[in-house]
């Protein structure tokens, strides 16, 4: 049974947040036009903005399995490798109650999404998503296969700046330290993922930690 299946209270669970309708599923276009209305374009602040994204989710490599690295690379129409989609599972105290997540997790983010985001070149789904192989700090993100386990599950908690509104993405395998969990950061472009601790509001690497998506395909350049 899939991740979504084994919560308790799925289904009343699944409200509209950060552009995700009941549904379950990211209504926006992205990166290449085939991927149309199914996907997302994930861009961090730190390398690019709302108005020009620069450098986007992309998975490295043709091979489409578990392991893949994923990194930020040149934002671009005709790239497949950066088509994705995001899938509402349900509130994080849903989890919490169906033993999928820590209870830690509870009290700070209870009432905040829980989301999948899968890998879906020209719009295929490939039932593998962003993923961690652990829940310890600086492991690398990569292609794991969806639903299984809190390893692809990700938690959108809400940042404003002055430059936008952004979501946190939360590992939802975080275990420990509940008040900087681990969260998805970007090194320098082409450079593999990982998970971090949350910094602080007034640290200048949360910028590394803020994500945003847009809607539209993608610049060819």
């Amino acid at each position: 049974m899939s991740v979504r299946g084994k919560i308790v209270t799925a289904a009343a669970a699944l409200t509209v947040v950060a552009g995700i309708g009941a549904a379950g599923t990211l209504t926006a276009n992205a990166a290449t036009k085939d991927c149309g209305q199914v996907c997302a374009n994930f861009f961090n602040s730190a390398f690019g903005t709302f108005s020009h994204p620069a450098f986007v989710l992309d998975v490295h490599g043709q091979a489409q399995q578990a392991s893949q690295p994923v990194a930020l690379a040149r934002a671009s129409a005709a790239n497949p490798r950066e088509d994705f989609g995001i899938t509402a599972q349900g509130q994080v105290g849903d989890f919490v109650a169906a033993g999928l997540v820590a209870r830690g997790l509870k009290a700070p983010y209870g009432q905040l999404q829980a989301v999948e985001i899968e890998y879906a070149p020209k719009g295929a789904p490939t039932g593998l998503c962003l993923g961690t192989s652990s829940s310890s700090s600086l492991s690398p993100v990569a292609l794991r296969p969806c639903g299984v386990n809190s390893s692809t599950i990700w938690i959108l908690d809400p940042v404003t700046t002055s430059t936008g509104s952004y979501n946190v993405l939360i590992s939802g395998a975080t275990n420990r330290n509940f008040q900087h969990p681990e969260a998805l950061t970007a090194p320098e472009p082409d450079l593999q993922l990982s998970i971090e601790p949350l910094t602080s509001l007034s640290t200048a690497h949360l910028t590394h930690q803020l994500w945003g998506f847009t809607q539209g395909v993608l610049p060819t350049s």
